[in-house]
């Protein structure tokens, strides 16, 4: 049965009319492989790894799961550069802008708020947080600043961070985007936005220059990947296939299925390869690592999802009904399910023989009951606060 796009009933998932399906499906990937990459962590082993076959690891497309972030990002840049075109082709642009804001409010900030609250307040079975400056660094997550402080009390949330940025930050661009385009210079309306992709590797090239050292991977998450400023490839490739597609018009091969699929096909190879040929972010990180990976994975991204969006490539593939619900858990999957790993390791931990049992055996049995309390409170968020907010936000339009 595919899924209603009218109004319905309480627990009656919903698409809404102006989604593109195939997003949908972007969206559920993308948390999918952030749940691989969190849950097999623990049952990798450094010199064994989780499953050897001819030299190959099983872990390492799951390992490379913290590309789902990169996707996330994308399609963020996508859909809110939508938005940002709805409201400012409205005419009354400060009134909009209001409404666009309230909009990510009601979007964002009651479940993030929740599940916040709730793993500092340490009721979450076996979850524990550190006591050291609670209360401060409570008020650094409360306004978004944990991408450029340590995102130590649901080490997920620092993408919030970056998100809220873009969110407050993005209308200035579309603004000026808008303007160049009124004056007749879209050519210069695209150099600004793909100027601002460039201007993420350029600031990672730059930091990785000031670092005297190969740095490990704390240092890379602190400098390279969790600030906002070093996530603005992805974000505005998404803003870019944004712009393409609103202009698709004016774009004859944007109406060509060999074109639109090439398109797909061609990000699908090069983010497929990375993601499944090594594992990324092995010591020692290099150059390549913190300056250029990210803009081929943003690349490649924004390739599939702008020929999604124009409906060519396995668009069926990604309209699917199951596709669709893990979508709409998405946002309450991503911000509970770090919380239900300690317990679900605990509760291995207990079970006979599994002392003795191989790191995939132990990760196989793990990870049923991993999806299962993920999706259990990634449920009671969504229902009883995402949903209320998500009805709301839908009434402004």
């Amino acid at each position: 049965m595919a899924p209603s796009t009218a109004g319905g009933g309480w627990f009656q998932l919903e698409r809404s009319p102006r989604a593109i399906a195939a997003l949908d499906g972007v969206r559920a990937l993308a948390i999918l492989l952030v749940l691989a990459r969190h849950g097999v962590r623990p049952f990798v082993d450094a010199d064994e790894g989780l499953l050897r076959i001819f030299g190959w690891d099983l872990a390492w497309p799951m390992l490379n799961g913290w590309f789902g972030v990169d996707l996330f990002f994308v399609l963020s840049g996508f859909l809110i550069s939508g938005s940002l075109m709805r409201h400012t082709g409205s005419g009354d642009g400060p009134h909009d802008f209001r409404r666009y804001l309230a909009r990510r409010v009601l979007r964002i900030f009651p479940a993030y708020y929740a599940v916040l609250l709730i793993a500092a307040a340490g009721v979450v079975p076996l979850y524990t947080v550190a006591p050291e400056r609670l209360a401060a660094r409570l008020g650094y997550h409360l306004i978004f600043f944990q991408d450029y402080f340590a995102s130590d009390i649901v080490v997920a949330f620092w993408s919030l961070g970056v998100e809220e940025k873009f969110y407050l930050t993005a209308p200035l661009v579309w603004l000026a985007v808008a303007a160049l385009r009124r004056r007749g210079r879209t050519g210069w309306a695209y150099g600004l936005v793909a100027a601002v992709v460039l201007l993420g590797p350029a600031l990672r090239l730059a930091t990785h220059l000031a670092v005297a050292e190969a740095p490990d991977y704390d240092v890379f998450f602190r400098l390279f990947r969790s600030p906002f400023h070093t996530a603005l490839d992805p974000l505005y490739c998404g803003v870019l296939a944004a712009l393409i597609y609103r202009d698709r018009e004016k774009w004859p091969w944007t109406a060509q299925s060999r074109a639109g699929n090439a398109l797909f096909w061609g990000g699908a190879v090069s983010v497929g390869w990375l993601l499944v040929s090594r594992e990324m972010l092995a010591a020692p990180i290099g150059m390549f690592d913190t300056t250029a990976q990210p803009l081929v994975l943003s690349l490649g991204s924004g390739a599939m999802v702008l020929s999604l969006a124009l409906g060519h490539g396995p668009v069926r593939w990604f309209s699917g009904t199951g596709l669709f619900y893990v979508s709409k858990f998405s946002y309450s999957l991503y911000l509970v399910h770090l919380l239900v790993i300690p317990g679900m390791l605990a509760w291995i931990a207990t079970l006979p023989g599994i002392a003795v049992a191989s790191s995939f055996a132990r990760f196989t049995i793990f990870v049923v009951p991993y999806l299962a309390a993920s999706t259990l409170a990634a449920a009671a968020v969504f229902y009883l606060v995402e949903q209320p907010f998500l009805r709301l936000k839908e009434r402004l339009g």
